[in-house]
């Protein structure tokens, strides 16, 4: 839901109805939240709050957002993040592509239909094996064994 921060006036996307700061206001507490989390941990749960609150934000400015707050990241780390799905970042100017037809995405590692293609691949696959997998056993116990 969409709110207003009330220390800094700014509208902010609003997890929970009891959020009443956005990202940047509230770090210091987000981080009080976080201590027990290892440096990497705390970096992404800031990067993710940060391009929760700001969706259209570019890699160079969510870095800047985190030096502000005293937490180094680099565009690889952020480039990592959207690669494994854990964020969707629309503000990256060179963005990532589809590994198997280039086409240009938002996170992971393949466009929709290139992943529906692959899904398509996979499950057509377990129908061919249970029927293999008939036929082996069938074979196998027409066979006639002697005891001498």
């Amino acid at each position: 839901m969409l709110k207003q921060c009330e220390k800094c006036g700014k509208f902010f996307g609003a997890k929970v109805e009891e959020d009443v700061l956005c990202s940047e206001c509230a770090v210091p507490e987000a981080l009080e939240h976080i201590i027990g989390m290892n440096l990497e941990e705390k970096k992404y749960e800031l990067a993710r709050s940060i391009v929760y609150d700001q969706p259209d934000i570019s890699p160079e400015e969510l870095i800047k957002q985190m030096r502000d707050q005293k937490i180094e990241i680099t565009v690889k780390e952020i480039m990592s993040y959207v690669r494994e799905g854990k964020m969707i970042l629309k503000g990256a100017e060179n963005g990532i592509f589809c590994e198997d037809c280039g086409k240009k995405i938002l996170s992971g590692r393949r466009c929709p239909k290139c992943t529906k293609a692959i899904e398509k691949k996979i499950t057509a696959n377990k129908k061919v094996e249970p029927e293999q997998e008939a036929i082996t056993t069938t074979k196998k116990s027409s066979r006639m064994f002697t005891a001498d």
